[in-house]
């Protein structure tokens, strides 16, 4: 390999010569690259080479091919919707069960049913219920109006705006436990939360008979903070059963407009189980002892979008309701009922 020199003035028809051996030397680096199909990355580090000359020869830096993508793609493809979730200790929700929680949260609008500063003043109820927690700004309240299908929950760039308790009815205003969801929506804790509110949530958690899970919600780009792993503490001491939630995931795989190739889908793909895996390391590190964590995270997001659907909303849905008992059940087919006639009948009739 060469060095480019660093006075152009003296050496100009030498530097246009050093160009045109670059570009021959990178045609057979690409011929190669074609056939050994590695994973390329766009990276501008060219020095003394026009733009355009950086564009041409970007596409042709080698990058390792990162290992074991989580799902084959083909190519120039969309997402893998199964590649959103990663389950350790559960199976993934089938087709039919997505369409059902899908079903469950559009077939009435959410219905708000109090909001509450103290937990002592908190209305009782017979329907099961599930709440949802997160640092400030994790967007927590854009994920909850994404699920339930309507802006229910105040959205802020600014830390700290949700600071009741609130709670939504899903499925129907009647409260019993065969058609109703509860969805808490709970203040921030972290930067913008308030001491105060830690305690109240602090006795929700450890008193409210009718929660039936807690989903914690970790920014995706950001992973697992402080403030999440005390909280994480908490729960687990409590045996609350929880399940993390990564929001925002879009931040690391997104689609821009038109097809992507294979290959930086893969790279999304990858990032995404490395964060996930992380994630697990926290929430379950000893695979004999749950914690009450439920074996498996979700991404989600908001804002983008996936074969006409947002992304992740549907399996975060079919969580809600398999925590609370409402999950659709697939029935098991059976046999016909077949008469059990006694031994001692059978002997009359032999020798009757």
């Amino acid at each position: 390999m060469f060095w480019l020199s660093a006075s152009p003035q003296n050496f100009t028809p030498r530097l246009e010569h050093a160009k045109l051996q670059y570009l021959y030397a990178l045609c057979i680096v690409s011929v190669m690259a074609t056939k050994l199909q590695p994973c390329l990355r766009v990276r501008n580090t060219c020095t003394g080479l026009s733009r355009f000359d950086c564009r041409s020869l970007a596409s042709y830096a080698p990058f390792n091919r990162p290992q074991a993508p989580l799902n084959p793609v083909t190519a120039r493809g969309k997402f893998p919707a199964a590649a959103l979730s990663y389950h350790w200790d559960t199976l993934p929700p089938t087709p039919e069960q997505l369409n059902h929680a899908s079903k469950f949260f559009k077939a009435k609008p959410p219905a708000f049913l109090w909001s509450a500063e103290k937990f002592k003043t908190i209305d009782f109820s017979d329907s099961p219920e599930v709440c949802f927690l997160g640092r400030s700004n994790v967007g927590k309240s854009s994920l909850l109006n994404a699920l339930l299908c309507q802006k229910i929950a105040n959205t802020s760039a600014k830390p700290g705006r949700t600071r009741l308790m609130n709670a939504f009815a899903v499925g129907g205003e009647e409260d019993n436990g065969r058609n109703r969801l509860v969805v808490m929506d709970m203040p921030g804790y972290g930067h913008g939360g308030r001491a105060e509110w830690g305690t109240q949530i602090m006795k929700y958690l450890e008193k409210r008979k009718q929660l039936k899970g807690t989903f914690l919600l970790v920014d995706s780009e950001h992973g697992v903070k402080k403030s999440d792993q005390q909280l994480l503490a908490v729960i687990k001491h409590l045996g609350i059963p929880f399940q993390v939630i990564l929001s925002k995931a879009d931040k690391i795989v997104y689609q821009p407009k038109g097809s992507l190739r294979t290959e930086a889908m893969d790279i999304q793909l990858s990032e995404l189980r490395r964060v996930m895996e992380s994630v697990k390391e926290w929430v379950q590190p000893n695979s004999e002892d749950d914690g009450g964590a439920v074996g498996e995270v979700i991404a989600c997001s908001s804002s983008a979008w996936i074969d006409g659907k947002r992304m992740g909303i549907d399996a975060v849905r079919f969580a809600m309701l398999r925590a609370a008992g409402l999950e659709y059940r697939t029935s098991i087919p059976t046999g016909k009922q077949v008469e059990i006639i006694p031994h001692e009948e059978i002997f009359g009739i032999q020798h009757g």
